[in-house]
């Protein structure tokens, strides 16, 4: 009996989860707008609706797109949008300020995004077609920086408080005879943290040597702009990171059977043998008999379930490889 309704329990809390994360997947992010004259709320609240349908749209194309190289370009595009759009969420007045990203790169990307489905839907693969998608796809991954300066423009006040609050806490020292202390490139202080970056040695830096900076005061190294490339790599190597396209159904594979394993099989700790936890998999069988592991399986094996494939990767594949 105890079985049984641990089974109709795991029915429906898989079908319930299910609805619940379709639901959160497809809403559309409601903003906070009350304060505001209803022309501007609805002004407002129209561009961010735009902008979240053409992100939603491009993440669904991404997902069926057969040509990988495309489909992890667009992934790069998804991680710096999905910021931008979440940072305009928690502040909607910032939104006039993303208008180019919104009703023009966004919105060509979508298109081109289209133009590209409906030529693989023609199976056509003339030199005339391939020189096409080649250029769409080389378009498309211009995109990570326009996306990128588009989001830096979103953030330019901040940006702007945060220098002049800097600028001011500064003066502030000098006033009250606070000397800035100086210190070596590479050298580690007290608590064992390299101080700046040692690459940093031979590299010009806004027209300075990075050896010339060796001896100078915290705070008046020159402010540099990065490299459009550098701020590229930032995002691609960011916690968004995703695995390699061409992974994608071996690691949702590997994500179900865990799910399966824990949800059925986890009172033995087979989820955990599985994922090569030995000792863990053992305290299971040790404790399956007070049906403590039944519940704690159950639990986590529908949180595997329901885990993007993302995070599924990073916390129990990714890790298992740098281990090996």
């Amino acid at each position: 009996m105890d079985y049984l309704l641990v089974m109709l329990a795991t029915v429906a809390t898989i079908f319930g989860g299910k609805a619940f994360w379709d639901w959160k997947k497809n809403r559309t992010p409601q903003l906070d707008l009350e304060e505001l004259e209803e022309d501007r709320a609805e002004y407002l609240q129209e561009n961010f609706d735009k902008a979240m349908d053409d992100f939603k749209f491009i993440e669904e194309a991404r997902k069926n797109i057969s040509d990988r190289e495309l489909a992890a370009q667009l992934a790069r595009m998804q991680r710096v949008a999905k910021k931008l759009l979440a940072n305009l969420e928690k502040n909607p007045e910032r939104i006039p300020l993303a208008y180019k990203f919104i009703d023009y790169y966004q919105d060509r990307a979508v298109k081109i995004v289209k133009q590209y489905q409906e030529l693989e839907e023609t199976e056509l693969s003339t030199d005339r077609i391939r020189d096409l998608k080649e250029r769409m796809k080389l378009t498309l991954s211009a995109l990570d920086d326009a996306y990128a300066d588009q989001f830096e423009h979103v953030l330019n006040d901040q940006i702007i408080s945060a220098d002049a609050e800097l600028k001011v806490m500064q003066q502030q020292l000098d006033a009250e005879g606070i000397k800035r202390k100086t210190v070596d490139i590479g050298e580690v202080d007290e608590y064992g943290n390299v101080r700046i970056d040692t690459d940093l040695l031979n590299q010009p830096l806004g027209g300075v040597a990075g050896s010339e900076l060796k001896n100078l005061p915290v705070g008046t190294i020159p402010s540099v702009r990065s490299p459009r490339r550098n701020r590229r790599a930032n995002y691609e190597n960011d916690d968004l990171q995703t695995f390699p396209e061409e992974e994608r159904p071996q690691i949702i594979q590997k994500k179900l059977v865990q799910s399966a394993l824990a949800i059925f099989l986890g009172s033995l700790g087979a989820h955990k043998f599985y994922q090569g936890k030995t000792l863990q998999g053992v305290l299971y069988l040790l404790f399956f008999w007070t049906t403590l592991p039944t519940w704690i399986s159950f639990i986590e094996g529908v949180r595997y379930l329901f885990m993007p494939v993302e995070d599924f990767y990073e916390q129990y594949i990714k890790d298992d490889k740098n281990r090996h």
